[in-house]
């Protein structure tokens, strides 16, 4: 089997550290397993992408020195079947949509967040993990595909089953049953496809084996093997999912929170082999105890990447420093 990772950026803000650790991991468990690499623009949310950010995300790769084998080559490759908004996975993700809406594997919602607030409370007595939001109480879990109306968003049934996942970085991890999860959204009311159903459907046709991101979406991977089992996909990627980055008040890097973006970096003439040393002392504290500067290809000669040794859960990283 022939590895494929990929490095699946979100325009929907500037990319900061934490992508770059995970897109370094990605490059890295790739080329040491002599794999390929596939670019996949995650702009699947139309509203929430910038032409500007699209095109920050490839300045930002080509600073670090990033390549890969497959995916659009520049931002006006707008038709990509690398790109989430292209037309080709739009269509492809209306197909899944209609056949599962049919089955009745997704039902109706027209709930709005005043009835999701309303019924917190009471999620909230049951005892529910939390590590998900709230999850939802099924007010529309009884409406059927020919009650549906334009405006309704559409809600996976998810099962009781329990479900357990063996992460390459964080080990086992289980749920006693994926309901904790709560039967989420895969295609919003006013027609947009939801994140998970997306980038599942995009694994799964474009070959995926390995994926390695933040263990932010350790509990969603739950989610997401799940929906790999309903395409028919009964050997789902593996996962790596590394511990979070964070800066020196202990907060997370994050876009929401406006941490310091790569393209801030590279504007401001930062040589990017000291941010590629930084966070690859993470991966190689001993090889790289001295080193100030490198570039990823320098580093395919220390081997394989290996998680961090105690608290892989947190990864504090000093960029004032740089």
């Amino acid at each position: 089997m022939t590895v494929r990772t990929r490095l699946a950026p979100t325009p929907s803000g500037a990319l900061h550290v934490g992508n770059a650790f995970s897109f370094l991991l990605a490059w890295l468990w790739a080329r040491h397993q002599g794999g390929k690499v596939v670019l996949r623009i995650e702009d699947v949310d139309t509203t929430r992408s910038r032409p500007d950010w699209i095109e920050a995300v490839f300045r930002d790769l080509e600073w670090l020195g990033l390549d890969w084998e497959e995916g659009p080559q520049g931002p006006s490759d707008a038709q990509s079947p690398f790109r989430q908004s292209s037309p080709l996975r739009q269509e492809r993700y209306q197909t899944i949509w209609r056949e599962w809406s049919a089955s009745g594997q997704l039902y109706p919602c027209r709930c709005t967040r005043s009835d999701l607030r309303t019924d917190a409370p009471q999620i909230q007595q049951i005892g529910e993990a939390q590590d998900f939001g709230i999850p939802y109480v099924g007010r529309c879990r009884h409406r059927t595909f020919s009650d549906a109306a334009p405006s309704d968003a559409w809600r996976l049934r998810l099962d009781d089953d329990p479900s357990t996942i063996d992460d390459l970085w964080m080990g086992r991890h289980e749920l006693s049953r994926l309901s904790q999860i709560g039967d989420p959204v895969l295609r919003r009311g006013d027609g947009c496809t939801a994140y998970h159903l997306a980038v599942c459907l995009d694994d799964f046709d474009q070959g995926i084996t390995h994926v390695v991101r933040g263990r932010d979406l350790l509990g969603f991977t739950h989610l997401h093997v799940y929906l790999h089992k309903l395409m028919n996909n009964f050997c789902p990627p593996k996962f790596l999912h590394h511990g979070l980055l964070g800066d020196h008040q202990g907060l997370r890097l994050a876009k929401r929170i406006g941490s310091e973006s790569l393209t801030g970096m590279r504007c401001q003439g930062m040589d990017s082999r000291l941010l590629v040393a930084k966070l690859a002392k993470r991966l190689y504290p001993q090889a790289l105890a001295g080193s100030i500067r490198c570039t990823p290809h320098e580093l395919l000669t220390l081997g394989s990447p290996l998680p961090l040794t105690g608290d892989q859960t947190w990864i504090p990283l000093a960029l004032e420093s740089l």
